[in-house]
């Protein structure tokens, strides 16, 4: 059985969370032909990276991520840690011969994601971005549908994903309230991928943007002026014609994780709800209208924990599914290619592609106007 050592860069809610979902694996898909070692672990604070190495059971923990890709114990690195760090460790890790799994977005700008994706090519090594919301069940059958012609030709969509953290102006900010998050990178990085892996790339762009407050407190007790964005609302186009709407929001009242994603076709519609993800909501064009409905309706599929085999069985495929399951998923497949030399789904360049949509939504913003594919097209 080949055992695969991981590395985790950075001890906060990402590193945890992709941690959680490495100890995970044995359970979740019994049987598989690899295994994974809790390798070594990095926090920029020492005693963190102690008590992370303690409760993970991480065999080495250092507070310079240098250290973790100089040991040859670790095959893949996890990069957990705050987008403008991201080039830096991720070219690193690649010259040191480290497969890459990177939390979301690649980075800060389009240019840096272009840098790592070249730095990875260039190594050799494998790459995922942590796009973990590809990895639900219901969204996996929404692409399966997609694919299999149910829905059509694409007609109209939408797709949100709202919080409502950042309404009190009283709250100290994070780094993902300065000017290297910004509510597009963070929240809207998740729904664009979504949409764009499933019905394609836009032909044009056209993007507002809401900064709710001037200044906001720091959690040194000072104050920060460079702020990135809470608000974004963005309408896009398709080569078909088609319009739909992308909306990102960390300062919806009322909102807690709210992640929803529609797609209505000439044949077929779909609806997800990341809030009630044990279904999809499946409307078939096809069945007739006939007195007292017949069959036709939205179907309420009862995706639940689903997932092929060797997943499925722990927790059973019939109990509720939680919010850390798509990590769990999305991890496992990124090590499955690892395991076995395949291209994994949702590669640098993936990440690249849509840091270029996103750069230019950012301009279109900034001036006014619509924003074109020649503007975000990428040209490895």
């Amino acid at each position: 059985m080949r055992s695969i050592g991981a590395g985790v860069i950075g001890w906060g809610f990402m590193g945890k969370t992709h941690t959680h979902a490495m100890r995970s694996l044995p359970l979740f898909y019994p049987g598989i032909d690899f295994q994974v070692r809790p390798a070594h672990v990095c926090s920029r604070r020492l005693e963190k990276a102690r008590e992370a190495a303690e409760l993970a059971g991480f065999a080495r923990y250092t507070d310079d991520y240098r250290q973790l890709l100089a040991d040859d114990a670790v095959d893949v690195v996890s990069i957990c840690t705050p987008n403008d760090q991201h080039e830096e460790m991720a070219v690193a890790a690649a010259r040191a011969g480290k497969h890459l799994y990177i939390d979301k977005p690649l980075a800060v700008t389009a240019e840096s994601a272009l840098r790592i994706a070249r730095a990875a090519q260039e190594a050799g090594v494998l790459t995922q971005i942590a796009y973990n919301n590809r990895y639900m069940p219901a969204v996996m059958r929404m692409k399966q549908l997609a694919e299999e012609g149910a829905l059509g030709d694409v007609l109209g969509f939408s797709a949100r994903y709202l919080h409502s953290g950042s309404i009190d102006p009283a709250r100290p900010i994070g780094w993902k309230q300065q000017s290297q998050g910004g509510v597009l990178l963070d929240l809207g990085s998740h729904v664009l991928d979504l949409l764009t892996w499933i019905v394609g790339y836009p032909e044009k762009g056209l993007c507002a943007m809401h900064t709710l407050y001037e200044r906001r407190p720091t959690r040194d007790g000072g104050e920060e002026t460079n702020l990135g964005e809470d608000h974004a609302l963005i309408t896009l186009q398709m080569k078909n014609g088609a319009l739909g709407t992308v909306e990102a929001s960390k300062i919806s009242t009322g909102a807690v994780d709210e992640l929803t994603l529609e797609i209505r076709g000439t044949k077929g519609a779909v609806l997800y709800d990341a809030m009630n993800p044990n279904f999809l909501m499946y409307f078939d064009q096809a069945q007739a209208e006939v007195p007292l409905g017949g069959r036709r309706g939205f179907t309420r599929v009862e995706t639940v924990g689903r997932y092929p085999a060797p997943g499925g069985t722990f927790v059973p495929a019939k109990n509720a599914i939680g919010w850390d399951r798509g990590h769990i998923h999305c991890y496992y497949s990124f090590l499955d290619c690892v395991a076995h030399g395949k291209k994994p789904c949702g590669d640098v360049w993936d990440g690249v592609r849509l840091q270029f949509l996103m750069q230019a939504l950012a301009k279109s913003a900034q001036e006014e106007r619509w924003v074109s594919r020649n503007e975000f097209d990428v040209v490895e």
